[in-house]
């Protein structure tokens, strides 16, 4: 069986202030890709009619949500190619 293009780490996430977004690694054959999730994206993840998130309810949408998160992350690097990292995630990416 092929292995995924991005694997991911359970866990393994971090909020980024500068950029209101939680930050992740994804490790690929040629090393790690470094992505981010906006807040309005967790917001509408947890909640559509949500306007925003605080940091600390983005941080627990993220664990909660997690496997879906990667799953869109990995959908979107290879949609894009790869692309130059970090690769963002908004909520235009959500949509499957």
């Amino acid at each position: 069986m092929p292995r995924a293009s991005v694997r991911f780490e359970t866990r393994d996430y971090a909020w980024v202030a500068e950029r209101d977004s939680v930050g992740f690694m994804g490790m690929t054959d040629f090393g790690e890709v470094e992505f981010l999730i906006t807040a309005d994206a967790l917001a509408e993840l947890h909640d559509p009619e949500l306007d925003g998130i605080d940091p600390e309810t983005a941080m627990e949408v993220f664990v909660e949500r997690e496997t879906d998160i990667h799953r869109i992350a990995r959908r979107e690097f290879v949609k894009r190619l790869g692309g130059e990292p970090p690769i963002l995630l908004t909520s235009a990416d959500l949509d499957d």
